[in-house]
């Protein structure tokens, strides 16, 4: 059994759950300052944020998937 610190999904899913909170406290931020009458980020930025995150699951979907199926580890 691995540990966290040599567990590459593991690490994996820890980092986008700490992006996912980072998100969260962004958006909290974000509608604090639209209730303030301040102008809020572009939906073009928006936009491009949702496809990174969007790309960024789909590969850890893929890695998961290969993680559960036993591919080796090193591949070329």
């Amino acid at each position: 059994m691995s540990d966290s610190g040599s567990d590459p999904v593991l690490q994996a899913a820890m980092r986008l759950e700490a992006a996912v909170e980072k998100l969260a406290m962004a958006l909290s931020a974000s509608l604090d300052r639209l209730g303030a009458g301040a102008e809020t980020v572009p939906r073009a930025e928006v936009a491009a944020l949702a496809e990174r995150l969007d790309a960024t699951l789909g590969r850890l979907r893929l890695a998961l998937a290969e993680e559960l199926r036993g591919a080796p580890e090193e591949e070329e």
